[in-house]
């Protein structure tokens, strides 16, 4: 079999795999596969098919953040080219891309943005559906919901023009996170291009409001 059969071959075995993971920080809560589950599952295909993958090329870029308790944090983003050999045929190949960041601390943000990128190869590459997938929002349910907010902020800020400058609320914060990750934003980065800061709750609702009218019209990824 060439590359393209034994890809398809992994397909046809791993139809599906569940998310194991609850990711929270601050304000943020969502369920994730994890590395571990769609490593494993895939590995055990790649050997049985004869498939190996491996990094062949690498970028990567790093920033500083500063968060409102003083403490840095480094953004480090990687962009990887992978590629997918056949072990049967040494010319049998084909490369892929992916992209990955992580934040740490000290020094695992490399290895965080690596583990991003590869997990996401394995589950593009293979096609392999996680379920509750952010996208299954329809375009027009999140315009509503922000033009919903927005109206309702205008409201608020009419009524009490102090208000604005009060930070948001938890529901607030979760709500921007979510709406910018449908909308394929990188919420840390954003925030800390245009406001100086990495987490949604610290936002003031003049900040809210502005980042719900800049987001109405994008496209989600």
């Amino acid at each position: 079999m060439n590359i393209y059969q034994k890809i398809n071959e992994v397909m046809k075995k791993i139809e599906y795999l569940t998310k194991d993971d609850k990711v929270e920080f601050g304000t943020t809560k969502y369920k994730a596969i994890s590395e571990e589950k769609v490593t494993t599952a895939v590995r055990e295909q790649l050997v049985s098919q004869g498939i190996v993958i491996i990094p062949i090329k690498q970028e990567s870029d790093n920033k500083e953040l500063i968060r409102t308790d003083k403490s840095v944090n480094m953004l480090t983003s990687v962009h990887v080219r992978y590629r997918i050999q056949n072990i049967d045929d040494i010319n049998d190949f084909i490369e892929v891309e992916s992209n990955g960041t992580g934040v740490d601390t000290q020094d695992k943000g490399v290895g965080k943005a690596m583990t991003y990128a590869y997990k996401y190869m394995l589950l593009r590459t293979f096609a392999i559906p996680t379920g509750e997938d952010p996208d299954k929002t329809s375009s027009a349910e999140t315009d509503a919901e922000i033009e919903n907010e927005i109206k309702n902020q205008q409201k608020i800020n009419q009524n009490n023009e102090e208000n604005v400058n009060a930070l948001v609320t938890e529901k607030q914060a979760n709500t921007i996170n979510v709406l910018m990750k449908q909308k394929g934003l990188n919420v840390e980065q954003q925030l800390w291009n245009n406001y100086s800061i990495t987490n949604p709750k610290d936002l003031t609702k003049k900040q809210y409001a502005s980042i719900l009218k800049a987001i109405q019209n994008l496209p989600n990824k």
